[in-house]
């Protein structure tokens, strides 16, 4: 039920508090937290390469972006709205009442919904699945004690558990998205952030007291943090192992300690010893410097970083990276948007960043009812039909160990290296710098293929036609191999 209608007295109790308390607490531009110094890991490299491996090996990585904001579509009121559907709410500035009244009746998941995910994902070649287990919007899909404003009070179903299930019964590892935004909480500081230098978006930013009233009462930064710290940990106490923690997002003067990311981390690590976390309690998000993102990572921040949008030109030694990518333009489902990239541009995209070092974690938006649109269901089986016959040269691979080519990717395992051939030479040949007698053949069917040697090169003549028109992968080893 709509929250106006159905209020817990946990909820009820909290707004009354809120209320009372005076809104000193809430964050200022004056008085924004101090960036963290940097410290030591406290984990040894050992032990870190150890819970890293299962991740660093799966290279590909299902994403989802699922909630209300899937119900429209892309539209509000009839209108369409610019920006990405996740966003909606924001982007068309409707205030946390009317949007919850048109919004929470369209959301009606479908039974089965989470085992079509998993299928699919699986089907993909994905090794772990990510899915929002609260957007900006603030709706929470797992039944949490500290909001009504959540999928069981709106279909008395535990989604994330229905989710978490389904993953793991097709041998996926399970990750949790989850916002440290909240356009919903009644405390939730949005004006103080939306006047720092890097403002953090809210469908109400530029309110007065007019179309807002009462937020200086509601607003207190330490309540909202009481709030994030005791939903998190519903989430990785509740459902057994999960593998990822998928946090979003931060701008500098609203990062780290403004979500005491610090404690944070540790109550999450100390109920899951083995998970993986990203950085973004910490950090931008860097679109314009995807590059950026690996160079100024810092460990004690979180275990990887996340270019958005795009693969880095390079990846950076002893960094661990993951770039998150649409299939079209949006995270969220949008009717509107059918600018679909192929499975061509997909799979280069997975050998691109496999050869750079990092995992691609490839989006999909389901519709409100959880339908994953047709579009992305045929590409990511396409996908997975490439990586049936090629994943050798994508799973537990190594960044490119020789010098980049013009023709394509390279990818390895050790001394095996995989050539990712993109386009075909106009002379039919390629030229790969490589030391020692080696032996080249199709990695799908098995097809020995001519070599010679110019120099520091290996040569290898290529088929007339390449059989992958997407990516044609040639296994290069030692001869003795």
């Amino acid at each position: 039920m709509p929250l106006a209608t159905a209020p817990r007295i946990a909820t009820v109790a909290l707004i009354a508090l809120l209320a009372a308390l005076p809104a000193a607490h809430a964050v200022t531009p004056a008085a924004q937290v101090a960036k963290p110094a940097t410290v030591a890991p406290s984990e040894s490299q050992a032990a870190f390469d150890a819970r890293m491996q299962w991740w660093r090996e799966a290279r590909l990585g299902m994403f989802v972006h699922w909630g209300l904001y899937s119900g429209a579509a892309g539209r509000w009121n009839g209108e369409a709205i610019k920006g990405s559907a996740e966003w909606i709410q924001r982007n068309a500035h409707v205030p946390t009442d009317e949007y919850a009244r048109q919004m929470l009746p369209l959301f009606k998941p479908k039974p089965g919904f989470a085992r079509e995910w998993a299928r699919l994902a699986k089907q993909s070649g994905a090794k772990y699945l990510v899915f929002t287990s609260k957007h900006h919007e603030g709706f929470a899909l797992h039944d949490s004690a500290v909001s009504d404003f959540d999928a069981k009070d709106a279909t008395g179903r535990d989604l994330v558990r229905e989710i978490v299930d389904a993953a793991r019964a097709e041998g996926l590892k399970v990750g949790l998205y989850h916002s440290v935004i909240d356009w919903h909480h009644p405390a939730y500081p949005y004006r103080d952030f939306a006047r720092l230098e890097h403002p953090l978006p809210h469908p109400l930013e530029k309110a007065g007291d007019k179309e807002d009233p009462g937020y200086a009462k509601r607003a207190n930064l330490k309540q909202y943090q009481d709030f994030l710290q005791a939903q998190v940990r519903e989430l990785v106490e509740r459902y057994g192992p999960i593998d990822v923690l998928w946090w979003d997002y931060s701008n500098p003067g609203a990062e780290g300690e403004t979500w005491r990311a610090g404690e944070l981390m540790a109550m999450v690590r100390k109920a899951q010893p083995g998970i993986v976390m990203n950085n973004r309690l910490y950090r931008s998000l860097g679109y314009d410097d995807p590059q950026g993102s690996l160079k100024w990572f810092d460990r004690a921040h979180g275990d990887f970083t996340t270019p958005e949008q795009a693969i880095p030109a390079q990846g950076v030694a002893g960094v661990d990276w993951e770039a998150c990518m649409t299939m079209n333009g949006t995270w969220g489902y949008s009717a509107l948007d059918t600018h679909w990239k192929s499975t061509r541009e997909l799979v280069r995209d997975l050998a691109d960043t496999a050869s750079k070092g990092g995992n691609l974690l490839l989006n999909i938006g389901p519709m409100a009812d959880g339908s994953v649109p047709e579009a992305s269901v045929q590409r990511l089986r396409e996908m997975g039909a490439w990586l049936q016959r090629n994943g050798d040269s994508i799973y537990a691979t190594q960044a490119n160990p020789t010098a980049p080519v013009t023709w394509g990717r390279i990818t390895a395992k050790g001394k095996r290296w995989y050539l990712h051939v993109f386009e075909r030479p106009a002379d039919g040949e390629l030229r790969v710098r490589a030391d020692g007698a080696l032996r080249a053949r199709l990695l799908d069917g098995g097809r020995e293929l001519a070599l010679r040697r110019d120099g520091a090169e290996a040569v290898i003549a290529l088929p007339a036609t390449l059989p992958d028109t997407i990516d044609t992968v040639i296994e290069l080893a030692p001869s003795e191999s």
